[in-house]
């Protein structure tokens, strides 16, 4: 695993955007899947301004929705198709047929045999852009969520809950999440978890200094060998004082 501390949120994005637009040149046509929430949104800004110079052609590859609230649909504000749309797929002029995403308000069951559909048409993720909930989730993979090969339906942790509510404009009784699971999530050729901000350190310590656990999801990553660790220093905590100290052990992530 390669692991790569920035300085601050600016640069943590503008790494992971430069990333994300070297795989998709060197990858026409590929299937990415990239992560809603609040972390990525400033690579997404990143990428928007890199097509607009001429250096990416974000319309050149295919995209999956990580996950969904269910309940949730596209009007709705903090559902993922929501984030997704007005911060990075309708800025970025992606073509609808270029996207597949969960759709909130549908049949979970027939939504995820919808997406493993799309997985399949297109070879499967051959990159994912991830984040790591506080409770070390990725996606709606949730703490102890069964390692279903493909999409899946997962009741969602309190903490997912509680978290989640700063997005929605309104109370949501959001129970359910559909999510591509973390299997199909590892066979992509290349994987970049970001993280930012020091409430962040606890569960990055423990995703990817410990052994690997169902009950921290995000650890389930570890070994693979196209994972891309990025954190700014307030996410990297300890590592970021070890580096800062001229510390040469490298770290144990």
């Amino acid at each position: 695993m390669t692991t790569l501390i920035l300085p601050d949120y600016t640069a943590l994005s503008r790494e992971t955007a430069r990333r994300v637009a070297a795989f998709i040149n060197e990858n026409p046509g590929a299937l990415l899947c990239l992560a809603a929430g609040d972390t990525p949104l400033g690579a997404f800004a990143e990428l928007i301004k890199m097509q607009a110079a001429g250096e990416v052609d974000l319309s050149s590859v295919f995209y999956a929705g990580l996950d969904e609230w269910v309940g949730l649909g596209a009007n709705d504000k903090g559902s993922c198709r929501q984030v997704m749309d007005d911060h990075f797929y309708t800025p970025a002029k992606i073509p609808r047929e270029r996207i597949h995403v969960f759709d909130g308000l549908g049949d979970p069951a027939a939504e995820c045999g919808a997406m493993d559909a799309w997985l399949a048409k297109h070879g499967g993720l051959a990159f994912t852009l991830l984040g790591v909930g506080m409770n070390g989730h990725v996606g709606f993979n949730e703490p102890n969520a069964p390692g279903t090969r493909g999409a899946l339906v997962v009741p969602l942790d309190d903490v997912t809950k509680s978290v989640g509510a700063k997005y929605f404009d309104k109370p949501q009784p959001v129970a359910l999440g559909v999510t591509i699971g973390l299997s199909a999530l590892r066979a992509a050729r290349a994987i970049v978890v970001m993280a930012s901000g020091a409430k962040k350190a606890p569960v990055i310590q423990r995703a990817f200094c410990g052994s690997p656990s169902p009950a921290i999801p995000a650890s389930l990553l570890q070994g693979h060998p196209g994972l891309t660790l990025l954190l700014d220093k307030g996410a990297a905590g300890v590592l970021w004082r070890l580096a800062a100290a001229g510390d040469s052990r490298p770290p144990a992530i």
